[in-house]
């Protein structure tokens, strides 16, 4: 009978613990199945604030006037309207004597940040006296949507 080397046992003891471990590891692997989650945000309101209210209004005279329109959200938006504009009754001077129309809505807003859009006012041909020196205020509604 011959007599191994101790090198040669040396040799044949690691390889069979590379074996014996190889065996083992692929007595322990298994798979899984199952799911996760994750949950969406809830959009917060805009707000719509006046900018500058641009060269005062005369009877049948048109001037432009911005508006500022605040992001609250985490996430970038884009205007996608504004409403037009009607004034309110003001001191004896009849609802809607005033009107706008919104002009160019392009550009995001980013997250947390404001954008400001040009509108167009118009009073009326018609105005009476009582519309002299007042401040109109026109309830606008804008509708934006994320940009994503």
């Amino acid at each position: 009978m011959r007599k191994i080397s101790k090198r040669s046992a040396i040799v044949l003891g690691a390889a069979g613990a590379v074996v014996v471990a190889g065996v083992a590891y692929a007595a322990w692997t298994s798979t899984g199945a199952g799911t996760g989650t994750v949950t969406s945000k809830t959009d917060v309101a805009s707000v719509i604030t006046p900018g500058n209210s641009g060269s005062a209004l005369y009877p049948g005279g048109s001037t432009t006037f911005t508006v500022k329109i605040s992001n609250p959200n985490d996430y970038p938006v884009v205007v996608n309207s504004i409403s037009n504009g009607s004034s309110n009754a003001v001191n004896g001077c009849a609802a809607g004597t005033v009107t706008s129309v919104p002009g160019d809505l392009a550009g995001t807003i980013l997250a947390h940040g404001e954008g400001t859009y040009t509108l167009t006012a118009t009073m009326n041909g018609n105005a009476t006296d009582a519309c002299k020196s007042q401040t109109f205020t026109l309830p606008l509604t804008a509708t934006l949507s994320s940009n994503a």
